[in-house]
């Protein structure tokens, strides 16, 4: 359904993967794990395809710039570098990605909604802190706060957390934190923690983590909320 795309806006290149639906509607940023894009272990040109099929614009742009992993320690270098020398320009193609967005014909009403796995999680909860007067809602899973710096004072839009009980990667408790201060700055924020699965249980390239049930829950739940928001 999708197909890779490049565009420029002010200066600022981005690719990734593209799928629209068959009638307009609201758009979603889709955010790759600490894979890559393109990785065998990734999954997210399928989702992507799946919120076209729900009646998003869907985008997953990739941030790695065509570089990607198929192991921990090349996905643990490419996140690391990302984070710590690549913000700034990480930042310039979101905000590139979400004015292509806002100007595509098929997105209708013009919403942005943010949503991304792990890595992509991570990044989900620091656009809805840096950049909340250009999007409409995010549904971080199971994110790494510590990675990026956070305000969650700052996230003024929408926002659901989606954790696993035994993640060995995220601390709960941190995201639960985070999502304390959101609510009590008078945002919509819902949390939910699925008891008995792990990190990256909504990836089906991962056999060893993947929870069908689980994971159908949640993306309907995630589907739910931005259509609440974005429609």
């Amino acid at each position: 359904m999708g197909r890779t795309v490049e565009f420029e806006v002010e200066g600022v290149k981005v690719s990734g993967y593209l799928a629209e639906p068959a009638q307009k509607g609201p758009a979603v940023i889709i955010i790759h794990e600490w894979w890559g894009l393109d990785s065998p272990l990734s999954n997210i040109k399928e989702l992507t395809d799946r919120l076209a099929q729900e009646g998003f614009v869907a985008f997953a742009p990739d941030f790695y710039k065509g570089k990607s992993a198929d192991n921990p320690d090349d996905a643990g270098k490419l996140m690391t570098e990302m984070f710590q020398s690549r913000m700034e320009e990480v930042d310039a193609m979101f905000k590139a990605s979400v004015e292509y967005l806002r100007n595509l014909d098929k997105t209708d009403p013009v919403k942005v909604g943010v949503t991304g796995f792990c890595c992509g999680g991570t990044l989900s909860m620091y656009f809805a802190s840096k950049f909340s007067n250009l999007i409409d809602a995010s549904v971080p899973f199971y994110g790494l706060p510590q990675l990026a710096p956070i305000d969650p004072h700052s996230i003024k839009v929408p926002i659901f957390f989606i954790m696993a009980e035994k993640d060995e990667f995220v601390n709960n408790d941190s995201v639960i934190d985070i999502f304390k201060d959101v609510w009590k700055n008078g945002v919509e924020a819902q949390a939910k923690v699925y008891a008995g699965v792990n990190h990256a249980f909504l990836n089906d390239k991962r056999p060893e983590v993947y929870n069908e049930d689980v994971a159908q829950d949640a993306w309907r739940l995630a589907v739910e909320f931005f259509r609440r928001h974005l429609s």
